[in-house]
């Protein structure tokens, strides 16, 4: 069954969306490691906690959209701490990250309070990813927002701090 060209090809719709959306982390990881030269290794951990959190909060009776938003500032706080690690207390940056990346295990285990949480069908639905016949307004928004984030990022490398995040990624001393 696996194997099956009809159960490919009715899968791809599904690994379109998924893939369009981790295309952002693989942007991230792409921007740390190759523009800033930091072998970053919190985003493995983050999207976890991301989830956890959203979880949580979901089941707790909070909006989707602000459990999102409580995720993503998790995520933003997990990578403050790799950037304290490494710039205020000196540890090297492959370090720092799976410091924090390890450490998130254990947080996101509290905060579920097991080892998985899910989320009963119909509570916390949201338009586009609740629903299979939304599959095509996913994948349309998702690429909608890939180009945006693209775009915001190719316009931000072009100012003045940008090339300055750029010339610390290819060589600090001389930034």
């Amino acid at each position: 069954a696996s194997l099956n060209p009809v159960a490919l090809w009715n899968a791809a719709p599904g690994g379109l969306a998924q893939g369009l959306i981790w295309g952002i982390m693989a942007l991230g990881v792409y921007f740390t490691f190759r523009i800033l030269n930091f072998a970053d290794m919190t985003c493995d951990g983050s999207f976890a906690l991301g989830g956890s959190v959203a979880v949580m909060l979901i089941l707790g009776g909070a909006n989707p959209w602000l459990a999102l938003l409580a995720a993503f500032a998790c995520g933003i706080i997990a990578g403050f701490a790799t950037g304290i690690l490494h710039t205020v207390l000196g540890i090297p940056d492959i370090l720092a990250g799976i410091l924090v990346q390890i450490s998130l295990y254990s947080v996101y285990l509290n905060i579920m309070g097991k080892a998985n949480q899910a989320i009963p069908v119909g509570q916390g639905t949201m338009p586009f990813t609740s629903n299979i016949r939304y599959l095509g307004q996913t994948i349309a928004l998702t690429l909608v927002c890939d180009v945006v984030i693209i775009g915001i990022l190719y316009w931000f490398l072009g100012t003045e701090i940008g090339s300055a995040i750029r010339a610390t990624g290819i060589n600090e001393h001389m930034s």
